[in-house]
């Protein structure tokens, strides 16, 4: 557990919370013994409750997994009083809240506002890798690497729509919090809380933007590797088409006729060879001619 407070408010960080911990939150904030069961593992689901004596709330974020090059969704339940705000997570979030400091924040409201403001900045630093992502396969899907750029979209869908279940789970949370924090608080609540959820929109505009791009690339590949099936399957019609003559020919003379042309001339298979040859090459150069090898 860490404090920082200043002269009027505490901020109370607890990671992987212990025994001594809960019961430290307890006695702080009067928490209901549910409450507290609560606490000591992820929730199932997001939601707000409130009473006379705190806000109580569970926000999912996403985490970029490095390993599995995808975005994990990230629990963090808040608790705010009148003069305190508690956050209790069950990963290390150095990254996320090691550099958030009290300063000289005067009320819980605005300590609240500051570090949600904080987590929604940090969810949009997540989005770089995203954004690097889509704008690389902006530059290869024209290179002739349709498998592979492929694959990477595959894997960057998946990526975005890990991201987008997590912020999608904030909105109704923050909506919830903005009923309740102004019976919570006051009226002036309203202009801080609302702020926020104009914050979030512009996290899910980029998601959505994101996934319409690489969507639009998805298409734009997929046409590229039809062109290219319809070309092979095209060439392979053709080689076809000029083999067929050839080897019907071929055919003719092996059946076992009378009267069967050439039959005992000298050099009978070479003048065989060389017709067979004739109609290849033939053909080949009238289909080269219209284009079509």
């Amino acid at each position: 557990m860490q404090i920082q407070k200043n002269k009027n408010v505490r901020w109370i960080d607890v990671a992987r919370p212990k025994d001594s911990d809960l019961a430290s939150l307890k006695k702080m904030f009067g928490l209901h013994p549910l409450i507290v069961e609560e606490l000591r593992e992820p929730s199932a689901r997001a939601r707000v409750e409130s009473t006379k004596d705190y806000l109580y709330f569970i926000y999912y974020f996403p985490l970029y997994d490095t390993k599995d090059e995808a975005s994990v969704r990230s629990e963090i339940d808040i608790i705010v009083s009148k003069d305190a705000v508690a956050t209790v997570h069950y990963e290390p979030l150095e990254n996320v809240l090691g550099n958030f400091a009290v300063g000289d924040i005067k009320t819980s409201l605005e300590l609240l506002c500051r570090i949600v403001e904080h987590l929604l900045i940090f969810e949009e630093r997540q989005l770089r890798h995203i954004r690097e992502k889509v704008e690389c396969i902006g530059r290869d899907v024209f290179k002739s690497q349709e498998r592979g750029v492929l694959e990477r979209i595959m894997s960057l869908k998946r990526d975005i729509l890990e991201y987008r279940i997590s912020v999608r789970l904030q909105e109704p949370v923050l909506k919830s919090l903005l009923a309740k924090g102004v019976q919570f608080w006051d009226s002036d609540a309203e202009v801080y809380l609302s702020e926020l959820i104009g914050e979030q929109t512009k996290v899910i505009s980029q998601i959505q933007d994101y996934r319409e791009t690489i969507a639009d690339f998805e298409e734009t590949n997929n046409q590229l590797m039809n062109l290219k099936i319809n070309e092979t399957i095209k060439r392979l019609t053709v080689i076809s088409f000029i083999a067929f003559p050839a080897i019907l020919f071929e055919q003719l003379f092996m059946m076992n006729v009378k009267n069967t042309p050439l039959a005992g001339i000298p050099y009978s298979f070479w003048i065989v060879v060389a017709i067979m040859v004739t109609l290849t090459a033939g053909l080949f150069i009238v289909f080269k001619k219209k284009n079509l090898l």
